[in-house]
């Protein structure tokens, strides 16, 4: 399920309102074998500086697999919640998974290029904590819980917190960001979590976790505007060398930072290609409706037959989107181009 904020931008001063549906079904990637729900929507931890780089493209390989590698060391991290179900005690993650976590999610943020962010940790992980805790006793997702209809360990700051969050079902801590990062399943077609995660607009983050449940709250924190340097395009998988074991089972997306552009028309061909750069392959790809308000404008696309390469072998693949609109000039039609090299980070 899809939590969404409703606004022709993320970094404007307008009131948001929250839409979704319920209890979307997901399973999730290679990284995360369990069956999970998705739901898309203080005192600072420091921000992974050693995952701060320049734009994905420039990345190395060797620089791709070691932050893979990192990634994969994050998803191991006990959540170690002190809470409990039976007795309703929101109980609070350790601080381990909570670096795991913010771990994991600026690694994802570099691989695109987009500048880190911080946990709050004191009030605002509290409530979080308790929409997970909310979640995971009634076995259900919902971005407006009521007490009615989920009666077991409801608070007022649970409800609050699930208005503004990401939910998992079934991951929680880190392993939580890949299943998020994922978006497998019919109910993530407009790939929601992940672009919230992505969003360059971010700077401060909330994660409650218990041991069976996630609320990553991505709006509505007192947070302080993004005043870094962004990129104009955010693809996922992001372009240039790219880990397979990150790859999301064929769900893509292309998403642009500013808010003027749109996707309404967007036509997208993707190619495999060889190490000469011909094309070898036109792959069959089917477009998602476009749905805006979940973080930046997006494209998401159905890629099928991705190969998985494996050993020093490496997969290319060119996506081209075009019909891309933009408001400030009108009646023009923009084409994206970029190339991702896939390849095992094991």
């Amino acid at each position: 399920m899809l939590m969404r904020r409703t606004s022709s931008s993320d970094e404007g001063g307008v009131k948001q309102r929250v839409t979704g549906s319920r209890r979307a079904l997901v399973r999730a990637t290679s990284v995360v074998s369990s069956v999970v729900l998705l739901c898309v929507a203080g005192v600072l931890d420091p921000a992974v500086a050693s995952d701060v780089g320049a734009q994905s493209t420039a990345r190395t390989r060797a620089d791709v697999e070691m932050r893979y590698q990192r990634f994969a060391k994050t998803l191991t991290v006990p959540v170690g919640w002190t809470g409990s179900v039976s007795d309703c005690r929101t109980g609070a993650e350790s601080r381990e998974s909570r670096t795991a976590t913010v771990r994991a999610i600026n690694i994802a943020r570099y691989l695109v290029g987009v500048e880190p962010v911080t946990l709050q940790t004191s009030t605002a992980a509290s409530k979080a904590t308790s929409a997970a805790l909310l979640m995971q006793a009634n076995g259900a997702l919902d971005h407006s819980p009521t007490q009615s209809e989920f009666p077991k360990c409801w608070s007022a700051a649970g409800a609050s917190a699930a208005s503004r969050s990401n939910l998992a079902l079934g991951a929680s801590g880190a392993r939580a960001i890949a299943a998020y990062l994922a978006e497998p399943g019919s109910g993530n077609s407009a790939a929601g979590h992940r672009r919230w995660i992505l969003n360059p607009a971010a700077t401060q983050l909330a994660t409650g976790s218990t041991s069976e449940a996630n609320a990553l709250t991505v709006f509505g924190l007192d947070a302080p505007a993004a005043t870094g340097s962004k990129p104009a395009w955010i693809p996922w998988p992001a372009a240039g060398w790219f880990p397979q074991q990150l790859e999301p089972k064929g769900r893509w997306s292309l998403s642009a930072t500013d808010s003027r552009m749109h996707f309404w028309s967007a036509a997208v061909r993707v190619e495999r290609l060889n190490a000469a750069g011909a094309v070898v392959q036109v792959m069959s790809v089917k477009t998602q409706e476009v749905r805006e308000g979940y973080g930046p404008n997006t494209v998401v696309f159905d890629v099928a037959g991705v190969a998985h390469p494996t050993g020093s072998h490496v997969v290319r693949y060119r996506v081209s989107v075009s019909g891309i609109t933009n408001d400030a000039t009108p009646g023009t039609r923009l084409t994206k181009t970029y190339v991702v090299s896939m390849f095992d980070a094991d």
